[in-house]
């Protein structure tokens, strides 16, 4: 089965062609680069959670803490 294509990921990549192709300020270009990742990683967490059992509000807050803390869970 093909994968979907999530619009907003297909927006950034576009975007990030079109900086590119024109030879945009670099900085344009990261920025642009870095939302591309953003959406590209908030459609796969989507996807995942969207397939998983119901959680525990336990097991929501850790990952909530996980996620906002920038993957640097050690203060939990």
């Amino acid at each position: 089965m093909p994968r979907r294509v999530n619009p907003e990921v297909a927006h950034q990549k576009a975007r990030v062609a079109g900086l590119t192709k024109v030879g945009a300020d670099p900085e344009r270009i990261t920025e642009a680069r870095a939302a591309l990742k953003a959406a590209g990683l908030q459609a796969r967490i989507k996807r995942d959670v969207d397939s998983w059992p119901p959680l525990s509000a336990e097991t929501r807050a850790e990952l909530a803490v996980i996620i906002l803390s920038g993957g640097d869970h050690a203060a939990t």
